[in-house]
Order: C-alpha cells, then structure tokens, then sequence
C-alpha cells in the first residue's frame, strides 16, 4: 500500500524506519494509551519492530516535511466481526506531531483506499474508554459508535479496561462521500 497526502506518505516499514519508531515508543505517552508497554530498551525495540515489518498489515505514516516516519496505522483482517469482508484499524503516533490533524487525514486516507480497492463491507476501529484522542479522530473519520464491551482485556501492568468500538459500512462511505462530495485521491 502507498498513499501520499498533502502531507504524508503511507506506506510499508522498513528497517530504516527504526529510529524514528524507538524514538516515540519509548515514551510513556504513547504505549499506554494503546494498551502497549513502553519499548523498554532498544533489543526490545529491534524485536518488535521486525514484528511489524514481517507482519505485513502495519503501515509507516512518514511526514513529507522531514521524510520522519512518525506513526504506524495496522490494517488487520481480522474484527470483533467475524466473515472475511471485514478490517480493523490500529494507530499509533508520535506525541511531538498530536493535535495537528495528522492521524484524522491518515485514517480518512486509508478508509478511501480500503473501500475503494479491496472488497471490505465494513471497518472497525476501537479506543479504549479513556483515549479521547482516538475517540475524537474516529469521530471527524465519521466513524459510527457500536458500543462498549466492559472489562475487555488486562493489559500489561494488569489493569482491566472498558473498550468502545465504531465501525462504517460501505454504504456509510458512499453516503459520506455523496455528503461531501469529495473523493480522496489513491
């Protein structure tokens, strides 16, 4: 997958990319909210890192500015949903680049690129119950609430949280596209 913005490039990791991922996954601001351990040292980091990359399903989300590559988002085909026309999106970015609107022109990027070249029926995404942040980005994505599932998993320094889950149909998209009357370019 390759997708430029005005801004940015989407596109696969590479092992180049390393710095910049263990330059913010080392900061308690970021893991946590998405319900992962701060990298704690770069082995560590190295490990997970080719995780990803070997994965096939996390994308770099590199700033043209600086070429930086300062956030993932995940492509998963795998849901709460459970047939084949069905992804999930995960996201992750850099504290130093929030409340730019970078990760709102990412998703709104990819959710063009999923439904316009692959046969996915429906996207879900999920925050968990305290990350307002993801909230508000799935929200502008227009994203609709499906629910909260209580107790939803134990995370790594055993706390047990609440998630909340959105999803946007096919149909959702084209509505939205015919209301906007715009296309993103893929």
């Amino acid at each position: 997958m390759r997708i430029t913005t005005k801004r940015l490039l989407i596109r696969d990791l590479s092992f180049r990319d390393f710095d910049d991922y263990y330059e913010y996954a080392v900061k308690d601001t970021i893991g946590p909210m998405a319900g992962w351990k701060p990298i704690p040292n770069e082995e560590v980091g190295r490990r997970v890192f080719s995780g990803m990359i070997l994965a096939k399903d996390v994308f770099g989300i590199e700033y043209l500015e600086n070429h930086k590559m300062i956030g993932t988002i995940s492509i998963y085909n795998y849901g709460i949903r459970k047939y084949k026309y069905v992804k999930q999106l995960g996201f992750s970015l850099n504290d130093s680049y929030w409340n730019m609107g970078i990760m709102t022109e990412v998703v709104n990027s990819v959710i063009s690129y999923i439904f316009e070249k692959t046969d996915t029926m429906v996207i879900e995404v999920g925050h968990h119950s305290d990350n307002y942040a993801s909230k508000r980005v799935i929200e502008k994505c227009g994203f609709l609430y499906d629910g909260r599932l209580c107790k939803y998993k134990e995370l790594y320094d055993g706390r047990i949280i609440d998630a909340d889950f959105y999803s946007m149909t096919r149909e959702d998209y084209e509505r939205k596209l015919k209301y906007e009357g715009t296309k993103t370019k893929i």
